[in-house]
């Protein structure tokens, strides 16, 4: 009897779009082939800065001259052909690879992914879906945070989905529970928009726990919080600046008199500790949810740590099977 092999898996990496170049690219491939001899990785760069890549068995470099800069416009997408974003996307668009990581200009990567790859059947729009720390470390999900300004109650619902499966699958959530984003706790808050999406999550499947406001995003009670673009992306950039905001004005004060100064050093480790919850390193990036591969959108200024991360993100949506999960329960859904 001939045993079946398993194909290995690919996956499609855009080296040159980050703010830092290359460098921390080639540096978490050579991290992540040391503990995944079953992945295979196109990397998708200029030669020359991938030089160190090259005698490894697990990686294919694919030259591209041209880099999607941060600054530019998404309208770039169609000109720039010979960029290693434009390039690592039609990987995938190809059924080349099974998954793909970038660290670029978010705009540009969401307009070449919509342009260029499927969505997953049914689904009206995809979305932008982040992971925040909160209070009891275990983390909580919101989408959308920034890739659409407005949504219909329909696609709100569909994100509120997408969001539970990946909670389920790839955060070990049994049930997540789920809130949607609004001014108040009340059923009948919001404009028209959020009480009808209330009345669609209330009657779905889902483990639907009502609205959420702002401030209780972060205490760790919820695991999905569906919102709108435009809002979550505020909220999203609100308790980024905050957190820095607050580390910052904590390190002035301790280091401001000589007793802070030793409370500090004795309480290094826990000071560690939390600017670790708040290290957005660890998150492994961001998600586009709802095309028909998995699309791991990394920090644009994202080293090494980071970019090995959102390379170890994708392996595990491909592994645990995320979007084929999500297509199933969007049909169950709907039946």
């Amino acid at each position: 009897m001939v045993a079946e092999v398993k194909e290995m898996m690919n996956l499609a990496i855009d080296a040159m779009s980050g703010d830092l170049g290359s460098k921390p690219v080639v540096e978490a491939v050579k991290e992540f082939i040391k503990d995944n001899k079953d992945v295979h990785l196109q990397v998708v760069g200029k030669e020359e800065e991938l030089s160190e890549l090259q005698s490894l068995a697990q990686v294919t470099i694919i030259d591209a001259r041209d880099v999607m800069e941060m600054t530019e416009s998404i309208l770039a997408v169609r000109r720039k052909k010979e960029s290693s974003m434009f390039k690592a996307v039609h990987l995938v668009k190809n059924n080349e690879a099974d998954a793909i990581v970038s660290c670029g200009n978010t705009g540009a990567y969401y307009a070449s992914c919509m342009l260029f790859l499927k969505r997953i059947e049914g689904v009206e729009k995809s979305c932008l879906m982040a992971t925040m720390p909160t209070y009891n470390r275990k983390g909580v999900l919101m989408l959308d945070v920034g890739a659409n300004a407005e949504n219909t109650p329909e696609q709100l619902t569909q994100f509120a989905i997408m969001g539970s499966i990946y909670a389920s699958l790839v955060n070990g959530v049994a049930s997540p529970k789920v809130a949607l984003l609004n001014i108040g706790s009340e059923e009948k808050k919001g404009d028209e928009v959020h009480q009808a999406t209330f009345k669609l999550l209330k009657e779905s499947h889902l483990n639907f726990q009502g609205n959420i406001e702002g401030r209780e995003i972060l205490d760790g009670e919820i695991d999905v919080v569906v919102t709108d673009g435009f809002s979550g992306n505020i909220a999203l950039k609100s308790i980024e600046g905050t957190a820095k905001m607050v580390m910052k004005l904590l390190k002035e004060t301790l280091m401001s008199s000589t007793s802070g100064k030793i409370g500090a050093l004795i309480a290094k480790s826990s000071f560690k500790s939390l600017m670790d919850t708040f290290d957005y390193r660890s998150a492994g990036g961001a998600l586009m949810v709802g095309f028909d591969h998995p699309v791991i959108k990394a920090h644009g200024g994202s080293d090494a740590k980071a970019f090995l991360n959102a390379m170890i993100l994708a392996k595990t949506m491909v592994e645990a099977d995320v979007v084929a999960k999500m297509k199933e329960g969007l049909n169950n859904e709907t039946d």
